[in-house]
Formats: structure tokens, sequence, C-alpha cells
């Protein structure tokens, strides 16, 4: 064989292993980046759901919160999270420099943020009981900043369309997300949860609908003023509200 010949060979040869490493590297990444969304879901005694996530997946902000706690939650304990925040001591791993991706986030550690007295993995509790408003009433928002009385009236006007934006049975417990709303629409009477709850049994419960969305529209939430659009889409919503009865 040529010299040059022997040199083209030995070029293929590299670049095959190249290839081969780079091939190996990305399913391992793979392998490794399964999204917090995937949680496992496994049923208890009772038949209800256990959402299972790995401790190594979460943001150190929301293992602080499980561990100062007393409750597991997806079947991490609290001295499993500290136990990983040991494990991670001295070390700035990429996922803990920026916040926490919500949509991605199952249901029991959305509502640990939302019951938080602060932001935790740079998620505002606000932010957190919005998105488990937005998956209630499966609204589909590119930004669930907040859930604002424009996006509401529209949901209102479309309610009877078959909206399927996620799956449910998959990744949530859809009673156990209700049940939280109905906390929250307890405690706070100018809660968005009030109208989530109404604005779901509108058409097979309706009185017990229309408590909740009295009770909303009597309880102007502290956003509802702040600037002139909001003002006038929260009017035409409370409209919209008592053209129910």
């Amino acid at each position: 064989m040529s010299k040059k010949g022997i040199l083209s060979l030995l070029a293929t040869i590299v670049i095959i292993g190249a290839c081969v490493a780079i091939l190996k590297k990305e399913q391992a990444n793979t392998n490794d980046a399964k999204p917090v969304s995937e949680a496992i879901i496994e049923k208890d005694i009772n038949g209800k759901n256990k959402q299972k996530v790995k401790a190594s997946e979460l943001h150190k902000d929301i293992l602080r919160q499980i561990a100062s706690g007393t409750e597991t939650v997806c079947e991490i304990s609290p001295s499993d999270a500290e136990k990983e925040l040991e494990k991670r001591a001295g070390i700035d791993l990429e996922m803990d420099q920026k916040p926490a991706d919500i949509k991605k986030l199952p249901f029991e550690i959305v509502k640990l943020i939302a019951r938080s007295p602060a932001t935790i993995a740079g998620i505002q509790p606000k932010k957190a009981t919005n998105e488990l408003v937005r998956r209630y009433l499966s609204i589909d928002l590119t930004d669930p900043d907040d859930v604002n009385s424009a996006i509401l009236l529209e949901v209102l006007q479309h309610r009877g369309e078959k909206k399927a934006i996620e799956d449910w049975a998959k990744n949530e417990d859809a009673e156990a997300v209700e049940a939280f709303l109905k906390e929250e629409a307890d405690k706070d009477p100018s809660s968005v949860a009030n109208f989530a709850l109404g604005l779901k049994k509108l058409d097979n419960e309706h009185d017990i609908a229309m408590n909740y969305m009295d009770r909303y529209a009597n309880h102007a939430h502290g956003d509802a003023f702040d600037n002139p659009d909001e003002k006038k889409a929260y009017k035409d919503l409370i409209e919209a509200v008592k053209k129910l009865k």
C-alpha cells in the first residue's frame, strides 16, 4: 500500500473512532438526563397514585425544602434529600444554576412550591399555583407566569370544546390537584383556584360551581387593577360569570 493510501486509512480510522465516541457520550447523556416530569407512577394500597423521582434529578433548593420538612415528596424522604445535598456539598451543578422548569415538575413538587412562603428553585409560589390551575383546566400557555382575567375569560367562553393538552393518567393525580385547589380556594376567596373549580364544575354541579364563581367575583384579586387592560378584562370576566346564573 502506498504512503498516501496508509495515511488515508489512518484518517478514516480516526474519524470512525471519534464518531463512535461521540455516539456513546450522547447515549450516556440521554440515559442520565431523564426528565423529572417522567416521574414513575405507582399505586399505593388504596389505589392512589405515588410519584417517584430521583433525588439526583432535583434542584438543590427543592431538596432543601424537602429536607427541612417532615413529609416524603415523590418518594423522597427528608433524610434522602439531606443525603443528596451532602453528596453535592461544594459541587456547583448546572441544573442548580438556573430556575427549575415548572412544566416538567410533577404535581407533588409543584404543590410543595405553591405552599412555600418564598421562592424555590427560581419559582414563586403564585406561579406554582397558576401552573396547577393551568393543568387543571388544560390551558395551553406559552408563559405560565400569570393566569390573568383575559385568559380565564377565553377559557370560560370556550369551555365546551374538548381539549386534551396533557394526559393526566400518565403523570398526575387529578383528584389530588383538585383537593389542593379546594384548600387554596377556602383559604383565599380571591384566589384563582375558586374560578378554576367553578369552571370545571359548571356543567355537572352548577350550584356548587356558581358558589365558587360568586366567591371569586365578589373578591377582586390583588392584581386585578394593576393596569387598565387587566382592570377591563376582570370586569368583562365578572360580567360573564353573572350571565351563567
